[in-house]
């Protein structure tokens, strides 16, 4: 049976070596310290601690140095037991000894002479100030995190109740301490959860959601981290997985809000229907279900493993299930409008005045040739009038209202939604021997809606077929190995893989805008809505591996720390630049070739009294509904094999690697002060390309363009070369390399233990307060998005090529319905020596 345990043991150290897994910032686990001594005070060396864990009866044993004290690191988090013995002094026992994540309980005893036999026993012992270590931190566990009153059950949440967090409108947007997000550093179970591409922007967010029943514990660390945890962020948020115990426990749960107990939104109220009959206004329904289990306790297999405290499990699944209805308000024309009416309140007067604009242009000329006559359009155009029909015919679902304009309506409508989530997490651990553990914690998670309301991506009008959702498949796996050498050295070792695609839009096809003629009508004069709510799918993928492993060594009062890590972030991005469809501007020419005749019409006599931001309006719709352009987008993309294609896809392929390695030291000087000391190095590689997305100057002088290096107020002479890009080849650093990330930290936590007399009125009994002083230095990890945005917006991956009057490109008066009267331009592949104005990113050498 032990060979089978060993080969299994090197089978699954096997794979999760293979995987080579990220941002994992070293060790999970807590430790147990203190200090034991007589009832004298005086400290009592070589007695024998037994550090029980209640929920899978691990152990570990260690002596008291010379000075009383002992540490025993590297302790899953849980409740534990902890015996001391010594010769000449009854048996100690303290029950309910918590371990936090990457925390140090102190537990601190005063034996009293008698028997071994004899016992003596202290329930829930273990302190609740932690007085070893000048790392500033607070943890939620346990009945905290189930019993806080907030609805989202995404754990992340409850970091909001802890100090230095602040809150500038939803959770998302948080801070701590004032700090920037980039500076925020989120692990799950050692493995970083955060969006890689979004760390910089969006730092208070993960990837990976940490749900309520399936966290045992959460701290969030805020100064004077030690060394091991000064990677990747100032601020550390480290969240901690149930595991399972030797007995089986387990709950079943549903939370369900609805809005049948709510009052409507004052909005909604606001804008009610313009008839008055119809007093009801519309309402957003909240209707969110979160159903969920949870289930853990030992592994039983007849005839391989019988023992409740060989192998345990813990199981958590939940689903949140929410029909969306989310109440929109558009801009739409008043009907008046499509029979070519426009209606404004001449300066200095309170009565509308109405101009019929098909009128006007049917007496106006609108041929070039001054020998011929040409009526200018005076009819709506047939795509675009069957947009705006098919928008008013939508209006019989919600209610319209006047607006300031007369020419304009504010329409108020639900639009209807749903998303559906999944959240199943598995910890299985193994103690594959008294001196060897082996966990592994897997999420796969999965977001689905019908539309995507946070990006706006719904319809804009009632049964519209143009939208967009966002769905994903998230997973993360960490796989860690805890062993003992002996009782005064342990070592983690971990491997972690985090990722999955995000996907915006996949329904968005050429078929969505087919009731725009194909293209992407810019009906916008006067501030009306458009029919496009998203343009175009999108997709991205950032996994991220990991390595970390730390060893600890207690050395009599001394604890090192030695330990390094391994990151690689990768990042997939693909995007069509410029939309699927091409967009067209509606408008009047005024400018290029002596201007487009019809501006002629738009006048003082025509209309009498109107300013000029009612003459701009005017010519806005008519030109829309006449189809007249003056402009129609286009970008030629360049694919991964440099083919340039008309609104094509950019994809983007990148990678960064990360090393650090770290030693700390927790110096025990007396029971009550300890130093903490230590040192941590950070590699952070260079952004690089792995295609050929990017390009970047053809040197770094050559950046400063033709007015030479540093030369930016001296534009006069331009002997240098212009600005010229180049492409960065696969596998190519976009930047050199920093070498100077040293990260040191200084700290000494006192705990007074005055024995009387006004100090001791104010600080109480030894372990009742602690005085902490620190220094340390911490170094961020920048998302991806800090080098795709600084790499892709140089020139040479798309170049528009949008057809307009003022370049020539598209004739003067174009008309919509006119068929031919749109030019598909002609892409011919630039090289890739491009002159421009460019961002660069600069790193020191």
């Amino acid at each position: 049976m032990t060979k089978l345990f060993l080969r299994i043991t090197a089978l699954t150290a096997f794979v999760a070596l293979l995987a080579v897994p990220v941002f994992a910032q070293t060790s999970t686990a807590g430790s147990i310290a203190g200090a034991v001594t007589d009832q004298t005070g005086a400290v009592v060396a070589g007695a024998d601690i037994v550090i029980k864990n209640n929920g899978t009866s691990a152990e570990s044993t260690v002596t008291t140095t010379d000075n009383g004290t002992f540490n025993v690191p590297s302790l899953p988090t849980g409740v534990y037991t902890v015996t001391i013995q010594a010769a000449g002094f009854k048996q100690m026992v303290v029950t309910d000894v918590k371990v936090d994540v990457a925390k140090a309980s102190t537990v601190n005893v005063q034996l009293e002479i008698g028997a071994q036999t004899e016992t003596v026993t202290i329930v829930g012992s273990g302190e609740l100030l932690q007085t070893q270590s000048a790392n500033v931190a607070s943890t939620i566990t346990g009945r905290q995190i189930t019993d806080l009153p907030y609805a989202s059950r995404n754990a992340l949440d409850i970091v909001l109740f802890l100090p230095g967090t602040s809150t500038v409108g939803r959770p998302r947007q948080s801070s701590v301490n004032g700090l920037p997000k980039g500076a925020l550093n989120i692990t799950l179970d050692g493995v970083q959860v955060q969006d890689p591409l979004l760390k910089n922007s969006d730092g208070f967010f993960t990837y990976i959601q940490p749900k309520t029943d399936a966290i045992e514990e959460v701290t969030l660390s805020t100064a004077t981290p030690g060394a091991e945890s000064a990677g990747a962020g100032a601020v550390q948020i480290k969240f901690a997985t149930r595991q399972g115990t030797s007995e089986f426990h387990g709950s079943a749960y549903i939370y369900h809000r609805n809005s049948f107990f709510n009052s409507n939104y004052w909005f909604n109220n606001r804008d009610l229907p313009e008839d008055p009959v119809d007093r009801k206004a519309p309402r957003a329904r909240v209707l969110l279900t979160q159903p969920g289990i949870r289930f853990g306790g030992p592994i039983l297999i007849p005839g391989i493993l019988k023992s409740r405290d060989r192998a345990f499990f813990f199981v958590n699944y939940e689903e949140y299930r929410l029909p969306e209805a989310t109440a929109r308000q558009r801009t739409i024309f008043a009907p008046s409008v499509l029979g070519g009416n426009f209606t404004y309140i001449p300066t200095g007067s309170s009565t509308p005045v109405v101009r019929n604009l098909f009128s006007l242009a049917a007496g106006a000329d609108c041929d070039r040739d001054t020998a011929g006559i040409q009526p200018c359009p005076s009819t709506i155009d047939p795509t675009v009038g069957s947009l705006l029909n098919a928008i008013q015919s939508s209006t019989s679902e919600g209610g319209v209202a006047l607006t300031s304009d007369p020419n304009l309506r504010r329409f108020s409508f639900i639009n209807k939604g749903g998303q559906t989530r999944r959240f199943p997490t598995v910890n299985l651990s193994w103690n594959v021997t008294k001196n060897h553990q082996l966990t592994n914690v897997w999420n796969y998670q999965q977001f689905a809606s019908v539309v995507d309301f946070l990006n706006g991506a719904d319809p804009r009008f009632p049964g519209f077929p143009n939208f967009g959702s966002q769905a994903s498949n998230r997973f993360s796996n960490s796989t860690a190995l805890i062993s003992k050498i002996g009782n005064a050295i342990s070592n983690e070792a971990r491997f972690a893989v985090v990722g999955g695609t995000v996907v915006f839009f996949p329904e968005t096809s050429p078929g969505q805008f087919a009731n725009q003629g194909g293209f992407n009508l810019g009906i916008n004069a006067g501030g009306v809505t458009t029919a496009t709510a998203a343009n175009a799918p999108q997709r991205r993928n950032g996994p991220v591996q990991t390595f970390s492993d730390t060893l600890n060594w207690v050395k009599g009062n001394h604890t090192w720390t030695f330990g390094g890590n391994y990151t690689k972030t990768n990042l997939f991005s693909q995007f069509p630049n410029g939309g699927l469809v091409r967009g067209i501007t509606f408008g009047i020419d005024q400018t290029s070739q002596g201007g487009d005749p019809v501006n002629a019409i738009f006048n003082s006599t025509n209309f009498p009294g109107a300013n000029a931001t009612q003459l701009a309006n005017a010519r806005g719709i008519y030109a829309t509904l006449v189809g007249r352009m003056t402009a129609v987008s286009g970008t030629a993309v360049a694919d991964e094999d440099l083919n340039y294609t008309l609104n094509g896809n950019s994809i983007e392929r990148a990678g960064q690697n990360a090393w650090a390695v770290f030693a700390q030291n927790q110096w025990r000087i007396r029971p009550n002060v300890t130093l903490n000391f230590g040192l941590r190095y950070e590699l952070q590689g260079p952004y690089y390309a792995k295609n050929n997305a990017y390009t970047v100057p053809l040197s770094f002088e050559n950046v400063f363009g033709c007015s030479g290096a540093f030369n930016f107020f001296s534009p006069g002479g331009c002997t240098n070369p212009v600005t010229q890009m180049r492409r960065l080849e696969p596998g190519s650093d976009a930047y050199n390399t920093d070498k100077n990330n040293f990260a040191p930290n200084f700290g000494i936590a006192y705990s007074p233990d005055f024995k009387s007399g006004f100090l001791h009125r104010i600080f109480g009994d030894s372990g009742q307060s602690v005085i902490r002083a620190g220094f340390s230095i911490a170094y961020n990890q920048d998302g991806t998005n800090v080098g795709s945005t600084g790499l892709g917006v140089n020139p040479g991956q798309a170049f528009s090529v949008l057809v307009n009057t003022a370049n020539g490109t598209l004739p003067i008066g174009s008309l919509f319905r006119t068929p031919g009267s749109i030019p598909t331009p002609t892409i011919t592949a630039p090289s890739f020596f491009i002159s421009a104005i460019i961002s660069v990113l600069i790193s020191r050498d």
